[in-house]
């Protein structure tokens, strides 16, 4: 019956104990212990050497069979975060956040165009104030209870609109959404060296990561036509070129 290499071992130094009690026996002087039981006790000994070896070796085999368990399993699992549907939903929701992160910029540049004509109709009263002889100072459009320029308008009394920081906005967007525990400023910092570095590599570095997000990240032949010079070699530095004809993004 095969032994842990515990018991084994102790089944051992017990026969060896034996052994040597025999042996001081003899030296003194005991007639009783027989050669026999010498030769005996040396045999059992050399045997539990060999049951020591065979618990080694059983517990080697353990060892290395739960290894190989270990990895199997740990090759399967990476196999299905490579090939399995994971990234899918990774593409999606980055998807979804490319289209929110979009409709806010959409809608802050909305306001601020709305902000900047308000602003340019009170600065043309301001000019027929002026030169009309009613006033020589800026903001005479106060008599009416409003003023401003491009950049802002105000109503004293009720607030004030200022032109929105579309970068602000949507950085806050970003750190808002990642949160604020240990992951979280994590990858706000991560964030933060990204977006201060190299933004084109950045994006280049992840496509070639995770191809899968290609689509996620493409824009269409649409909009890549619609954007100005400048802007249709950004999306190319980023490898965010449309796909050609007949080919899917």
């Amino acid at each position: 019956m095969p032994r842990d290499l515990a018991t084994a071992q102790a089944e051992l130094d017990e026969a060896r104990a034996v052994l040597g009690t025999l042996q001081e026996q003899v030296r003194d002087g005991d007639t009783s212990v027989t050669p026999q039981q010498l030769a005996d006790q040396r045999e059992l000994i050399s045997f539990a050497e060999l049951r020591v070896e065979a618990a080694e070796r059983t517990e080697t085999r353990a060892r290395e069979d739960h290894r190989a368990a270990l990895g199997a399993a740990a090759k399967e699992a990476a196999e299905q975060l490579i090939t399995g549907p994971g990234m899918d939903e990774v593409a999606a929701a980055t998807r979804a956040a490319v289209d929110a992160i979009a409709r806010l910029a959409q809608v802050a540049y909305d306001r601020n165009e709305r902000i900047a004509e308000v602003g340019t109709q009170l600065a043309r009263l301001d000019d027929d104030l002026i030169a009309a002889g009613e006033t020589s100072e800026r903001w005479g459009s106060r008599k009416y209870g409003v003023w401003g320029d491009r950049s802002r308008v105000i109503v004293p009394g009720t607030g004030r609109a200022p032109s929105l920081d579309v970068g602000a906005l949507t950085t806050v967007a970003v750190i808002a959404g990642v949160g604020s525990d240990a992951r979280g400023r994590e990858a706000q910092t991560s964030h933060a060296g990204h977006f201060h570095g190299l933004r084109d590599q950045v994006v280049r570095n992840l496509l070639e990561a995770y191809p899968q997000l290609a689509a996620a990240l493409a824009v269409s032949r649409e909009e890549f036509a619609a954007a100005d010079e400048r802007g249709r070699y950004v999306l190319t530095e980023q490898g965010r070129r449309p796909a050609p004809e007949g080919v899917s993004a």
